[in-house]
């Protein structure tokens, strides 16, 4: 990589980090975990044990990029927020007030709950009110002077 930033702009500045990070430093990084593996581990520890360097912060997009992915996630219910707080270096939500919950679309269901209510009798038990509209009259609808049924928006007539 030459590093020639002449005719450079934010977006390829990136690209240019994210290619360093991979063309250049990927390789040496791969060499010494095989090495550190190879020399500090006994053959045992090798199978329970592995060295890897954590590039992940190297390698991450511009802050819009990444909240569109977490958001698209997090609908789908592939991750939790705590999985989402972890790759932000972020501290934990408790369990218990829903940080661990998978949640899917649909108003944001909980994975469990996702066919809970096609399974039931199509009614929900609930306390909820139910209003009823009345039927407006003609002066509220705006038609005053007009016959009930008769719009009271005249016709245009086009001239030919």
């Amino acid at each position: 990589m030459v590093g020639d930033l002449e005719k450079s702009s934010f977006s390829n500045i990136e690209q240019q980090s994210l290619e360093f990070v991979k063309y250049t430093l990927e390789p040496w990084l791969v060499r010494w975990e095989q090495s550190m593996i190879r020399s500090l581990l006994t053959p045992s520890e090798k199978q329970d044990y592995f060295i890897k360097f954590n590039v992940d912060g190297l390698l991450r997009g511009d802050y819009a990029s990444r909240m569109s992915g977490y958001a698209t996630a997090r609908q789908n219910g592939w991750v939790s927020t705590n999985d989402i707080r972890e790759l932000e270096n972020l501290d934990r939500i408790p369990a218990e007030d829903g940080g661990d919950l998978y949640l899917i679309n649909g108003n944001m269901t909980k994975l469990a709950d996702a066919g809970i209510f096609a399974a039931g009798s199509g009614k929900e038990d609930s306390d909820e009110e139910v209003l009823e509209m009345d039927e407006q009259d003609s002066e509220e609808r705006g038609n005053a002077g007009a016959e009930p049924g008769e719009n009271a928006v005249p016709q245009r007539h086009y001239r030919r």
